[in-house]
C-alpha cells in the first residue's frame, strides 16, 4: 500500500499501489464485483491518443463502473442522474506507482443539488472505496 487520500477539493478519493495498471484493473474489477459492481467501460486513453495522434504517453485507464439495483433506483427519482452515470475510476502510471482515482459519488451529487439521494451516494461511495482500499 503506498497511500490514500482525498484531494484539498474533496472530489476525488486516491490511492496508490505497486501493480501494473493491468493488473489493478484485474484486482479492482473483482473487488468491485464483491461490492456489486460491474465495469461497462474500460477506455483505454493511452491507446486511443497513439491511434490518433501518434504521441506516447503513460499507461492511462478510466474504467466505467455501475451497480445496477442502485443506478435503476437513483433513475427512478431523479432521471438527471443520469449524468453522473456510470461512475468513473481513473488510473494511470506514474513513475513507480499506479495511481487510483474515483470521482467520489457525494460530490456529483452535490453539483446536481439532488441532495434527497444523498444517503444512496455515500453508500455508493463507500462501497468503492472499499473496493480501492482492497487492492491498494
Amino acid at each position: 500500500m503506498r497511500g490514500k487520500n482525498m484531494n484539498a477539493e474533496n472530489l476525488t478519493y486516491s490511492a496508490q499501489t505497486s501493480k501494473t495498471v493491468a493488473q489493478t484493473i484485474t484486482a479492482l474489477t473483482e473487488a468491485m464485483k464483491q461490492q456489486g459492481f460491474g465495469v461497462l467501460g474500460n477506455i483505454d486513453v493511452a491507446k486511443i491518443i497513439k491511434e490518433k495522434t501518434g504521441k506516447t504517453i503513460n499507461d492511462y485507464v478510466i474504467l466505467e463502473v455501475c451497480n445496477a439495483k442502485d443506478a435503476s433506483y437513483a433513475l427512478s427519482i431523479h432521471k438527471e442522474v443520469g449524468l453522473m452515470l456510470p461512475c468513473k475510476i481513473i488510473l494511470y502510471r506514474d513513475a513507480d506507482a499506479t495511481c487510483i482515482q474515483l470521482y467520489r459519488p457525494t460530490e456529483a451529487l452535490k453539483q446536481l443539488e439532488l441532495n434527497d439521494l444523498a444517503p444512496l451516494a455515500e453508500e455508493v461511495e463507500c462501497q468503492l472505496r472499499q473496493a480501492i482500499d482492497a487492492i491498494a
